[in-house]
């Protein structure tokens, strides 16, 4: 199937309160740096990532060819997120769901995709897969 779409991903990071709790606000703002860092590695030049809340990040990629390459790209900003790093004297190790919204160009309403992007990110969490698409296409 060609999207010929833009495509937003909204990440959670799962285990960042306990994080915080455990390690105190100082470990858990490196962990939020350290996390932005890894998703804008892996990322194209041209695509944006934004935190917008206190564990969570918003990408927003265009051109997007095929919903398989979307959700190979999910799998590697995932990954990332998982990824242990150490902070000071602590081994902290997080996950992540994501949740996607795949959109056609000029189609984006910032509060539907909000909308669509929690609806996701309910059955990521309830399915327990980590990644879960919202897409309107007939094909889902």
């Amino acid at each position: 199937m060609l999207l010929k779409s833009n495509e937003t991903s909204h990440i959670d990071l799962d285990d960042f309160k306990p994080v915080n709790d455990t390690y105190g606000d100082a470990v858990g703002d490196v962990l939020l740096c350290i996390a932005a860092s890894r998703l804008t590695r892996v990322l194209r030049a041209h695509d944006l990532v934004s935190r917008l809340g206190e564990d969570e990040f918003a990408c927003l990629l265009q051109g997007i060819e095929s919903r398989e390459k979307v959700n190979r790209l999910a799998i590697k900003l995932r990954e990332s997120v998982r990824a242990p790093c150490k902070i000071g004297p602590h081994l902290v190790r997080d996950d992540a769901s994501i949740r996607i919204v795949l959109h056609g160009a000029g189609e984006a309403v910032a509060a539907d995709l909000l909308l669509k992007a929690d609806m996701a990110m309910y059955r990521a969490k309830r399915d327990g897969v980590g990644i879960a698409f919202f897409d309107d296409s007939p094909d889902d």
